[in-house]
């Protein structure tokens, strides 16, 4: 087991798109800290909860499209034809897509790593600002979901067919950024750069920092659909090994 997961996450992490990509997220990540973030969100300060969580909803869809580029890489031809031999290993469907999904985690979070260490040498630099542990539950709360709904819904869409999940990729991106300011906005970029205009001022100028019991409710609800998504995709991976 602990054979495949490493075989699994050395064919992720030096793959081409992979290191590619992770060059191309820490510069997004820049240009948006240099651009957006420093003048500050909704009127708060660059290094205001608010910011912070808009910066990452702002980051999130591209490290996203990396993981499902990456993914796709086991619904192509050649990966295919290597699934007669899978399927007759004693790994089960289930574990082999756990594994799997596994070793795209863990490219979640070095993508993740790269982008808040960017967001902590550009707020220490710029504003001398150190207070990061305030933005360690916020950040779990908008990262986790996003990966889990995502690398589930893609993996049930690439079993269907291939093309479902490129073109999950073009939707992630185009309701990333096509203004969803509720609290199912699945990035939160939207929702973080409205709710503040929402609240009451206090006294340090901007609204206090606080997720919403709404917010937090529809995060849990994409854990769930995630959750629902993967087993769904463990039955079509089961009823494929069977065939074979």
């Amino acid at each position: 087991m602990s054979k495949v997961f490493y075989y699994e996450l050395k064919r992720m992490l030096l793959n081409k798109v992979f290191l590619t990509m992770l060059l191309v997220n820490g510069l997004f990540a820049w240009f948006i800290l240099s651009t957006d973030i420093i003048r500050g969100i909704a009127y708060t300060a660059p290094f205001s909860g608010w910011s912070y969580c808009a910066y990452l909803g702002k980051t999130l869809p591209l490290a996203m499209v990396t993981i499902l580029l990456l993914l796709s890489a086991y619904y192509g031809r050649k990966q295919k034809q290597l699934e007669v031999l899978t399927l007759a290993t004693p790994v089960t469907a289930a574990r082999q897509m756990l594994l799997r999904t596994a070793a795209a985690g863990v490219c979640f979070v070095l993508i993740f790593l790269l982008i808040t260490t960017l967001a902590a040498f550009f707020y220490r630099a710029f504003f001398r600002y150190t207070d990061f542990a305030m933005f360690f539950l916020p950040s779990l709360l908008i990262a986790l979901p996003c990966f889990f709904f995502l690398t589930g819904l893609g993996q049930l869409l690439a079993s269907l067919h291939r093309g479902m999940l490129y073109a999950l990729m073009l939707i992630a991106f185009i309701v990333a950024y096509c203004g969803i300011q509720t609290a199912f906005d699945l990035f939160g970029a939207g929702y973080f750069s409205a709710r503040p205009l929402m609240l009451s001022v206090g006294a340090d100028g901007e609204p206090a920092f606080m997720l919403s019991a709404a917010f937090c409710a529809a995060r849990l609800l994409y854990l769930a659909a995630g959750a629902v998504c993967f087993y769904f995709t463990t039955v079509l991976m089961a009823r494929k090994s069977r065939k074979a």
